[in-house]
Formats: structure tokens, C-alpha cells, sequence
């Protein structure tokens, strides 16, 4: 089964349905449901997406989209071998090394994200929503 890792800022592109990049996190979100494809996120992005939602809209709104995620998404672990990690490594975000770490030790080879600079680092194949589905052809 092919994983594929999702960061926070694709998920609240999603659930704030930010212009323009919504269109295609939520068509990767549909491939995966017809597909062999399983979607998975830290436990650090549902944290941040329920901070940032309910900052952006209402509480009962974040719990609401913080449901809805947990019902796509498969959450990673992280532990004291991630932070460990992220702390040793050449990350300039510890946060970002940490969702690196995350992804890499749960068997993923690709992380979707909207901030591929942040992961200059990564031994991971790290692609936008956009490279990833031209990449697949699924556009």
C-alpha cells in the first residue's frame, strides 16, 4: 500500500479551502479514498490545525474540521527517536525536522507539502500537491 505523508499547511489548505491550492489537496484526498493510497499526518499537524482553525474561525468549527481530517488521515507517531532527530539535524525549523523524522521513520517516501524549501534536508521525496499529481498524472 502506498503512503503518502501530508504537512499541516496542505491539511488547512484543505479545511480553510485556501484559493487556489484547495482544488488539489482535495483531489489527492479523492484519489487516495478510490485508490490504494493511504493518507497519514503527525500528531503535531492535528494539533496545529485545531489551534490555527479555531484562531481563524470558532472553536466548535476546529473541532468539527479536526474531526473531519481524523476520519482521511492515519496519524504517525512521534516520539523521543523524532525529537532526538530533529534536534541532531541540520533542520532550521525543529518542527519541520520533526514532521521529517515522522515520515521517514513510519516507511513514507514522499511528503506533500506547500513549504518544500523547509525541507531541503529530507531524504524523502517532498513535492507540492501540484507536483505531486502532475507527477501521477492525476490532473
Amino acid at each position: 500500500m502506498k503512503k503518502l505523508f501530508l504537512d499541516s499547511d496542505v491539511l488547512l489548505d484543505l479545511l480553510l479551502d485556501r484559493d487556489p491550492f484547495s482544488d488539489d489537496i482535495a483531489t489527492i484526498i479523492e484519489d487516495s479514498i478510490l485508490s490504494n493510497i493511504k493518507l497519514c499526518t503527525s500528531p503535531i499537524s492535528i494539533t496545529n490545525i485545531s489551534y490555527i482553525v479555531e484562531k481563524m474561525e470558532t472553536r466548535s468549527q476546529a473541532e468539527l474540521k479536526t474531526k473531519k481530517v481524523l476520519e482521511i488521515v492515519k496519524i504517525e507517531s512521534v516520539g523521543q527517536q523524532e525529537i532526538d532527530q530533529s534536534s541532531r539535524s541540520n533542520f532550521k525549523d525543529f518542527e519541520d525536522g520533526v514532521q521529517n523524522y515522522c515520515a521517514e521513520n513510519s516507511g513514507h517516501n514522499v511528503l506533500i507539502t506547500r513549504n518544500t524549501k523547509d525541507y531541503k534536508e529530507s531524504n524523502l521525496s517532498i513535492l507540492t500537491p501540484l507536483e505531486y499529481l502532475a507527477k501521477t498524472n492525476a490532473r
